[in-house]
């Protein structure tokens, strides 16, 4: 009985009912942006014919996260003067994608609080990132997109199952020893990863994007696109530290840095960030929720 239950749930998340059909803007920019070739012009207009993605990467450009001097009121000069094309390509298919989805049904789901760590996940990639690839700007770009949608199938959970997930929420603030995939699969039948899984394949989302959700749980995957995907899992222990001034001392984070080629300098040197960096991604994590 509880497997037919589970690959109805599952059935649920393959078909996704009620999902609004995809936006023909939204389409025409995730077209746009995973071109290999960007018309940056074409792309800018595109995205200012979408208010929802062109308020928020407006209201990004124009943050104090990125101290420009001179406000900004378009797309082009957000690329040129301020974000640069990869961030807005990154910010654009994330907000994108993210837009579909319904979260208001289920009442424990904090929307600032998602693109929070979305945000501290793809800013910290990045930052980790140069101390792997200082110079491979292809590699830097997939960890800010990576990192930034590695969680997109918890939203599609609290889309299809708001009154499910509003139970996790409430175990897992009940039961601090139990983490979230546990309950998911124990309440819902699936995981936020497994979701992750079946969306990207649904709508053809990059291959590194599914490398990531399809091996996650996997410590020692050596694959392709294997250091992209140990540099988010380590990301995502980092965020889940409650001291973070102790992320040196944890041996999981620890023994996870070492396979990128990372050392306890490297994780002390970011532990002095992590204050500005949570400061400044909340201010990030406001704009990008706003509906």
């Amino acid at each position: 009985m509880y497997q037919l239950i589970l690959n109805e749930k599952r059935s649920r998340v393959r078909s996704l009912p009620d999902l609004p059909p995809f936006p023909v803007i939204g389409q025409q920019i995730m077209n746009q942006v995973t071109s290999e070739q960007v018309d940056i012009p074409r792309l800018s207009k595109t995205i200012e014919q979408d208010h929802a993605v062109f308020s928020r990467i407006i209201g990004v450009a124009n943050s104090a996260y990125y101290g420009c001097p001179d406000k900004i009121y378009t797309i082009n000069r957000a690329i040129v003067r301020v974000l640069g094309l990869s961030v807005v390509k990154s910010l654009a298919l994330g907000i994108v994608l993210n837009e579909p989805f319904r979260h208001t049904l289920c009442h424990s789901f904090d929307l600032n609080q998602y693109w929070f760590r979305s945000m501290f996940i793809a800013i910290t990639a990045r930052w980790l990132g140069r101390r792997i690839h200082q110079s491979d700007k292809d590699f830097l770009d997939q960890a800010y997109l990576v990192g930034m949608m590695n969680n997109l199938g918890e939203l599609v959970l609290v889309h299809l199952f708001p009154s499910e997930m509003n139970d996790v929420y409430t175990h897992l603030q009940a039961q601090s020893d139990i983490d979230i995939a546990t309950l998911q699969a124990e309440i819902i039948g699936i995981t936020s990863n497994e979701a992750s899984c079946i969306l990207a394949k649904k709508w053809h989302l990059p291959e590194s994007l599914l490398t990531v959700y399809q091996h996650a749980g996997e410590p020692d995957y050596d694959g392709s696109h294997w250091q992209l995907l140990h540099l988010i899992r380590l990301c995502n222990l980092i965020a889940d530290q409650d001291d973070l001034n102790e992320l040196s001392k944890q041996a999981d984070i620890v023994d996870a840095a070492a396979k990128l080629g990372l050392e306890s300098e490297h994780l002390a040197r970011l532990m002095e960030k992590i204050p500005a960096i949570h400061h400044d991604v909340s201010d990030l994590a406001a704009v990008l929720a706003r509906r």
